[in-house]
């Protein structure tokens, strides 16, 4: 009897076993169990409660422009307009460049909050950028495996190719292209597709929003994100001008198929991330999370829905990180990034515009909020002061709405001033949330937000603090002031003296 009730237990051990994602070899973190957390507890009753507790609509809302809002946008300005002033001075003023009256009206609006953005952008232009370069003709062979390394990844996105972009580039108005894809080299309108369906009777029809999104979720998860959510558009952060649309004098209007939003996310490789600002890089990532926005959109055409995908730090029509906030993936964080129960701050994502209903997620509230107002290690840490250091978000309105906001002309700064790949990235390697899955972070991540004493959320920052251990904010600028240190050290297979006999100067070796 007992070796026939092994007979049967034994199939029916490997059969519960097999279901488990853990034994798909090569496909784990495909089967969508890196979205571990039970957001359950922690859910707002929905996107109404999340703008009335933590972004308040505190003037009159206004579209995002990326010829204004984007840094590097504002600096090729700038140089345009130096170019056609040769001999401007910064004692001539600002409004002798002519930058046009929106880029004017976007610096008037930050020196009335005490920041003159025009001034950092400048000098970005005429000390940064020049420096930069001097700097990285002499210190990039100590770089060399992570400029080698990160520059393959963004070869797929067109940025080291001559071939262009892969996904190809958007050229064509969203009435146009977000119903069209390739089909074994052949351009296919899906409206012709559901046409030639619903005249079959085959229509591919959702039994409900609940199915839709169930197997969307799915699919992204197949395709390579870590973490997904759904949510519908908000016209606030769509940004003003959208590709294949020829700009003009007013906002290109929001399409109307656009209603629902699906945000992925997908972290960096951790011990690249750590190594910042001057080892790692955000291509990794994004180059991941745009393949999977790209193949998820192309999906739903292919099943019949409209779909447009969006990925920074190139091709998106959106600000991406409040839809993620809207859709339950985290929250805002002091330094304007998602802070996700999964990954931290570690998080890089893209969206999905579609016309397919599905059942949306609703925003969680896990304690980031209330621990970023007394954590402030991301803003102690940065090199530019870009992050504020003020208790709360009061007062930082951005078009209209109040959060966390950082100032993006000094973080753009330190990035032409950092050596090794494009970038900084230290506030979110520094994040206490961005961590390891491990069981003192398992834990942690749900204690703090059910403790209403503080005293997690206090031992946490404290912990941090005395355990990791790292250098000044000023030890990771360029010399003399600093020595380009790094949160952490290269990890080994970043590091040309674990492979190359070779000694190339060594930045680091100014901090000695």
């Amino acid at each position: 009897v007992g070796v026939a009730a092994q007979a049967i237990a034994i199939p029916a051990l490997g059969y519960k076993e097999g279901k488990s994602s853990d034994t798909y070899t090569g496909w784990e973190d495909f089967e969508g169990d890196t979205q571990y957390f039970n957001r359950k507890p922690f859910e707002l009753s929905g996107v109404e409660e999340l703008y009335e507790k933590y972004f308040p609509i505190v003037g009159k809302t206004q579209r995002p422009n990326p010829a204004t809002d984007i840094p590097p946008a504002r600096s090729d300005r700038i140089a345009a307009a130096l170019a056609n002033n040769p001999d401007w001075t910064p004692e001539d003023g600002r409004a002798a460049l002519n930058l046009g009256p929106d880029l004017d009206a976007y610096y008037t609006a930050y020196e009335a909050r005490g920041q003159d953005r025009f001034a950092t952008d400048y000098e970005v232009l005429t000390v940064n950028i020049p420096t930069w370069v001097a700097n990285h003709e002499k210190y990039d062979d100590h770089f060399a495996l992570s400029l080698a390394y990160f520059g393959a990844w963004e070869a797929t996105n067109g940025m080291n190719t001559e071939s262009g972009h892969v996904p190809p580039d958007i050229t064509e108005p969203p009435e146009v292209s977000d119903y069209q894809y390739y089909d074994h080299g052949h351009l296919v309108d899906l409206r012709e597709v559901n046409k030639a369906r619903e005249e079959r009777g085959t229509l591919l029809k959702f039994k409900d929003p609940d199915h839709a999104a169930k197997l969307i979720k799915r699919i992204a998860h197949l395709y390579g994100a870590t973490v997904v959510g759904i949510t519908t558009i908000n016209p606030d952060y769509v940004y003003s001008m959208i590709r294949g649309i020829q700009p003009g004098p007013e906002p290109a209007p929001v399409p109307e198929h656009w209603k629902f939003v699906i945000v992925l996310g997908i972290p960096h490789e951790w011990d690249q991330l750590v190594s910042n600002p001057q080892y790692g890089d955000s291509m990794d990532a994004y180059t991941r999370v745009r393949y999977a926005a790209w193949r998820t959109a192309d999906f739903l055409k292919r099943i019949g829905y409209a779909s447009r995908w969006h990925c920074p730090p190139l091709d998106y029509d959106m600000v991406v990180t409040p839809f993620a906030v809207q859709a339950g993936l985290g929250e805002w964080g002091r330094m304007g990034c998602v802070v996700t129960p999964e990954t931290g701050g570690n998080i890089r994502l893209a969206t999905i515009t579609t016309e397919l209903e599905m059942t949306i997620d609703k925003p969680i509230d896990f304690g980031v909020t209330d621990f970023c107002k007394d954590c402030k290690i991301c803003a102690e840490l940065c090199p530019s002061g870009a992050i504020s250091m003020a208790d709360t978000p009061e007062g930082m309105v951005s078009r209209g709405i109040q959060h966390w906001d950082i100032d993006n002309s000094k973080c753009f700064g330190f990035w032409m001033e950092s050596m090794g790949p494009l970038g900084c990235r230290l506030c979110i390697a520094a994040c206490p949330f961005s961590r390891k899955d491990n069981w003192v972070h398992g834990i942690a991540r749900v204690a703090d937000p059910l403790d209403p004493t503080g005293l997690v959320n206090n031992s946490l920052i404290w912990l941090q603090k005395a355990l990791f251990d790292a250098p000044e904010a000023s030890a990771y600028k360029r010399p003399p002031e600093g020595c380009f240190a790094s949160y952490r050290p290269a990890p080994d297979w970043l590091s040309v003296d674990t492979w190359f006999d070779i000694n190339p100067p060594d930045p680091h070796d100014l901090c000695k």
